[in-house]
C-alpha cells in the first residue's frame, strides 16, 4: 500500500504530479498564459496541461462568459455616464401662412449630481418675425426628500456593480467547472484506451491459445468442447472490444467538443495513471473550504445587496419634496435698429410636492425586499453547510476509493494466481479450459475495474481541490 500523504503536504507536493499545470497554467481572471497563446499540438498529440490551456482559451460556452463579463463592465461604464455633464443642443423652427415665421436655436448643459441635486445652464436665441430675443435660463432641482442622497441616487451604478461582481464570480465557477470536466473527459479517454488495449491482449492471447487447442485436438489433447469454449469467449471479447472503442469514440468527440476543436482528424491525449493516496483531515478541509469557497463570499455578497435594496425600498416610500431655482436672463426683443442687451431678469422659486397618500404599493415593497434580506441571510447558513456536505462527501467518496484499490489489489493477485494454476492444469491434461478462460475473464475483469478506481482517484484529488476552492487561482 502506498504511503498516504497529509492533507498540507498535498497540495506542496502537486508540483510533481499532474496537478501542476493548474497553477502555471492558470491565472486568475480568463486564466490565460500571459502571452495568451494555445500550446502547440503536435501530431494530435495533447497531455494533459495543454488540454486544460486549450480548453481555458477556447472552449465556446466560456467564450460567451467573457462576452457577458464585457457586457456587465460597460453596464457599470453606463451608469457612471449618468453624472456626466450632458450637452444637449434644441432647436425649433415654424412656418406658417403668414409672414412671421418662429425659429429657435439653443443648448442645455445639465448636470446630475451623486446627492440627486440637478442643475442646468440653457442658453437660448429665438426670433418671431422681425423680433429677435436672446436669454440665459439657470435652473436648480433640489429634492428634499425622495430621491436625495447617494444611496438612492447611485442604486443604478451599485446594482450594475453587483451585477459585474456576480458575472466575475461565475466565470470563475465556469473555470472551475471546466477544468474539472476536461480533466474527467480526458481521463475517460485515456480509461477507455487502456481498456482497448487490455482486450486487444487478451483477444491475442486468445487466438494463441486457439491455435495451441486446435493442435491438442488432433493429438487428442483437447476436445472440441475445449476449442468451441475458447472460439466463444474470443467472439465474447471481440464484441466487447467493440462497445469499449465506441465509448472510447464517444469521449473524444466530447473532449473535442470542450476544447474547441475540429472533430476531423484523430486525437490522442497522455497524463500519468499513477494515483497517491492522501490523508485528508475534514476538520482541515472544512476550514480550507469556507475560507476560499467563492459561493460563501457570493451569498454574504447577496446579502448585503439585499439589504442595501431593502433601504432604498423604505426611501421609496418617501413623498417628493422638490425645491426648483430658477433665474433667467433676456432682453424684450429688438429688430435690426436696436442693439441686443440682456436687461431683464426673473427669479423663480418653488417647491413643488407629490405623493400617493397611503403608499400602500411603496410600503408593500418594502415588505418584499425585507423578506428577501432575510432569506439571503438564510441562505449564507445554507451554503455554508452545503460547503461542508460536499467536503465531507468527497472525502467519504475518496477514502472508499482507496478501499477498492486496496481491495482489487489483492484480487487482481489472487486472479493471477487462480489464472496460473488453471493454465498449469490445461497444459498438463489434468482439466480442460473452462476454470482458464473462467480466470482469464476474471482477470481482465479486476484489471479494468483497477484502472477505473485508481483513475477515479486521479479526478477526484481534483474534485477535492474543486469542492475546497483551491483549484483555480482567483
Amino acid at each position: 500500500m502506498k504511503k498516504k500523504v497529509p492533507l498540507h503536504q498535498f497540495f506542496l507536493r502537486q508540483c510533481q504530479c499532474l496537478s501542476v499545470f493548474l497553477s502555471v497554467f492558470i491565472f486568475s481572471g480568463y486564466g490565460l498564459s500571459s502571452q495568451n497563446k494555445s500550446p502547440v499540438v503536435q501530431e494530435n498529440i495533447l497531455t494533459l496541461q495543454e488540454a486544460v490551456q486549450i480548453a481555458l482559451k477556447n472552449n465556446r460556452s466560456l467564450q460567451r462568459s467573457r462576452l457577458g463579463l464585457a457586457s456587465s463592465s460597460l453596464n457599470v461604464q453606463s451608469q457612471n455616464e449618468e453624472f456626466d455633464i450632458k450637452i444637449i443642443p434644441s432647436t425649433s423652427v415654424n412656418y406658417t401662412s403668414s409672414e412671421n415665421q418662429y425659429w429657435s436655436v439653443g443648448v442645455k448643459f445639465f448636470k446630475q449630481t451623486r446627492v440627486g441635486i440637478s442643475g442646468s445652464i440653457t442658453p437660448r436665441i429665438e426670433q418671431y418675425g422681425d423680433i429677435q430675443r436672446s436669454s440665459v435660463s439657470v435652473g436648480l432641482n433640489v429634492p428634499l426628500l425622495r430621491g436625495f442622497g447617494t444611496d438612492y441616487n447611485l442604486d443604478g451604478l451599485y446594482s450594475s456593480l453587483y451585477a459585474l461582481e456576480t458575472a466575475r464570480r461565475d466565470h470563475y465557477k465556469h473555470q472551475d467547472s471546466l477544468v474539472i470536466n476536461t480533466i474527467s473527459t480526458a481521463y475517460g479517454v485515456i480509461n477507455f484506451q487502456k481498456q482497448i488495449d487490455l482486450l486487444r491482449t487478451q483477444i491475442e492471447g486468445l487466438k494463441r491459445h486457439i491455435s495451441f487447442t486446435k493442435l491438442k485436438e488432433k493429438t487428442g489433447l483437447a476436445s472440441a468442447m475445449d476449442l468451441y469454449r475458447a472460439e466463444l469467449r474470443l467472439k465474447e471479447v471481440q464484441n466487447e472490444l467493440t462497445n469499449v472503442k465506441k465509448q472510447f469514440e464517444t469521449y473524444i468527440d466530447r473532449l473535442k467538443d470542450l476544447l474547441a476543436i475540429s472533430m476531423q482528424g484523430d486525437l490522442t491525449v497522455t497524463a500519468p495513471i499513477d494515483y497517491q493516496p492522501v490523508t485528508v483531515h475534514l476538520d482541515e478541509a472544512v476550514a480550507i473550504a469556507l475560507e476560499n469557497r467563492i459561493e460563501i463570499e457570493q451569498a454574504k455578497r447577496k446579502s448585503k445587496e439585499s439589504k442595501r435594496m431593502m433601504a432604498i425600498a423604505r426611501h421609496e416610500i418617501l413623498p417628493i419634496i422638490d425645491l426648483n431655482l430658477g433665474y433667467k436672463r433676456y432682453d424684450k426683443g429688438y429688430d435690426d435698429t436696436d442693439s441686443p442687451f440682456l436687461d431683464e431678469e426673473d427669479w423663480i422659486v418653488s417647491l413643488n410636492g407629490s405623493s400617493d397618500l397611503f403608499r400602500s404599493k411603496a410600503k408593500t415593497a418594502f415588505e418584499q425586499a425585507s423578506i428577501s434580506y432575510r432569506q439571503a441571510k438564510i441562505d449564507v447558513e445554507s451554503t455554508r453547510e452545503d460547503i461542508i456536505r460536499e467536503v465531507r462527501t468527497q472525502i467519504n467518496q475518496m477514502k472508499k476509493i482507496e478501499k477498492l484499490i486496496v481491495d482489487r489489489t489483492e484480487q487482481l493477485r489472487q486472479a493471477e494466481g487462480k489464472l496460473d494454476l488453471a493454465l498449469s492444469k490445461f497444459n498438463h491434461q489434468l482439466a480442460d479450459n473452462f476454470d482458464l478462460l473462467e480466470a482469464q475473464t476474471q482477470r481482465q475483469q479486476v484489471e479494468t475495474d483497477l484502472l477505473f478506481d485508481a483513475i477515479g482517484y486521479i479526478i477526484d484529488t481534483y474534485k477535492l481541490r474543486s469542492v475546497i476552492g483551491t483549484l483555480i487561482e482567483r
